[in-house]
């Protein structure tokens, strides 16, 4: 797996999915400039592909990083000296205020602390036939649809994940119109995107005490969020991720979250927690249902684990060829595209000196499919992840981050994604609308660019299942 990849051994049926990948040459400056605006994943040079460490020609734009070591430096080692910049929180300060993914130094260790619990493994798992049913539903709206209907599965996985963080994290979140708060993330993660655009030209310090005006959506969200906890302060408890984070506190300090500081957490998790699950979901539908033996092994795996029964907690990690191509679809496609960190103070990294202010992405896109580290890095195939084979290093494999800072939810958004997709394809098949150019568009997440119409149709077993 880590050993460089000087020869290919894809066999001729192997299955290449669409994508950017090393340009035969460095674009120009123009051209660079020009698909940054538009996909910025396409504006890498193919150094980036190919070497440790790529600094750009031109002064003042960021370190690309692309070494184990050196990422390992970033976020482990010299984790005090990067933070994650004054862009990062321009962009996630409306959704998150002074939440866990916005803060910094000890506002943020206690309520990382404090938020640990709700995320353990073992309850996350506890959630498994909560998760099922939300797939369940969908495939009974699609069945009502008749299989001639056209279903954006881009749109349709952003929908199930919705619905699961209602649902299994917030025990139905009565206090949310579904349609209406799903549309209000949705326009607030479209005004973000073309800030993003700007990280490679625009020192981090232009964006420093800038922030970005409440919306109309921002602000409707938060009423909603506030009324739902003003209420359940004083109702029985459900167990939920409400009632985990309510009775949460720092085990060191005792420091527990205000409505506030709540508040924004519940919105971030909300907000960021369906968006990246939809697009990890919505790539690993296209990528079975373009690999026919991958989809017979996922079957044929759920048969067996479950003996024909719905799929419970205790199946889940036994369902470890699923879990591949979960792991293998957010190798290919990074929900989590780059990885940013600012400098604070003048540090070495490697061979560079980096000074206050300099800015370092990890291009996970490219690192996920780079000639060094990767056999066959652009081919489609779960198997990399076997237990027989070699797992990747912690920092060359990276769809949750890395260090003290990765994503808190990882234990959960696996669980979910083994589950719905488990759930998903063994009681239907998905197949693209002939002729639909499927392309990676880097925008805040990786998401199908003019999304993945298809077809769905439940197949005979499914519908004896269902």
């Amino acid at each position: 797996m880590t050993a460089a990849a000087s020869l290919s051994v894809a066999s001729a049926k192997a299955f290449v999915p669409p994508g950017p990948r090393p340009l035969p040459r460095d674009p120009s400056l123009l051209s660079t400039l020009r698909l940054s605006f538009r996909n910025s994943i396409e504006a890498w040079p193919r150094a980036v592909y190919e070497q440790r460490v790529y600094k750009p020609p031109m002064p003042g734009l960021p370190l690309l990083v692309m070494d184990p070591a050196l990422i390992r430096a970033i976020f482990v080692e010299q984790s005090d000296c990067f933070t994650q910049g004054d862009l990062f929180r321009r962009m996630l300060g409306p959704i998150w205020g002074r939440g866990l993914a916005t803060a910094e130094g000890a506002d943020w260790r206690w309520q990382r602390r404090a938020a640990a619990p709700a995320f353990r493994p073992a309850g996350v798992a506890s959630l498994a036939p909560r998760m099922r049913g939300v797939a369940e539903a969908a495939l009974d709206r699609w069945s009502r649809a008749g299989e001639s209907a056209v279903h954006d599965i881009a749109q349709e996985t952003a929908q199930i994940t919705f619905d699961i963080i209602l649902d299994a994290m917030l025990s139905g979140g009565e206090d949310l119109d579904r349609t209406t708060a799903r549309g209000r993330i949705e326009a607030l993660v479209d005004q973000l995107r073309p800030i993003w655009a700007s990280y490679y030209f625009a020192p981090d310090k232009f964006h420093r005490g800038r922030q970005n005006a409440e919306t109309a959506e921002t602000r409707a969200l938060k009423e909603d969020v506030q009324r739902m906890i003003q209420r359940r302060r004083h109702a029985p408890s459900r167990g939920d991720l409400v009632d985990l984070l309510m009775s949460a506190a720092d085990p060191e300090s005792g420091r527990a979250m205000d409505d506030e500081t709540l508040r924004d957490n519940l919105l971030g998790f909300i907000v960021a927690g369906h968006e990246t699950s939809a697009v990890a979901l919505a790539w690993a539908l296209y990528l079975v249902s373009e690999d026919g033996r991958s989809l017979d092994r996922v079957r044929a795996e759920v048969a067996e684990v479950t003996g024909g029964q719905p799929i419970e907690a205790e199946h889940v990690l036994r369902l470890g060829f699923t879990r591949q191509v979960v792991q293998e679809a957010m190798r290919l496609y990074p929900p989590a595209h780059s990885l940013i960190r600012v400098c604070t103070k003048k540090t070495k990294v490697g061979e560079y000196t980096i000074r206050p202010g300099g800015r370092i992405v990890i291009p996970v896109y490219a690192l996920h499919r780079h000639r060094l580290w990767w056999r066959d890095p652009d081919v489609f195939d779960p198997d990399r992840f076997a237990p027989s084979e070699p797992q990747p290093d912690r920092h060359l494999y990276m769809p949750f981050g890395a260090g003290p800072r990765i994503c808190i939810g990882a234990a959960f958004a696996m669980t979910e994604l083994v589950v719905l997709l488990a759930t998903l394809v063994r009681h239907a098949n998905f197949s693209l609308m002939p002729g639909h150019p499927v392309w990676p568009l880097a925008g805040l997440a990786l998401t199908p660019q003019d999304g993945l119409p298809m077809h769905v149709r439940l197949h005979e077993a499914g519908r004896a299942a269902a």
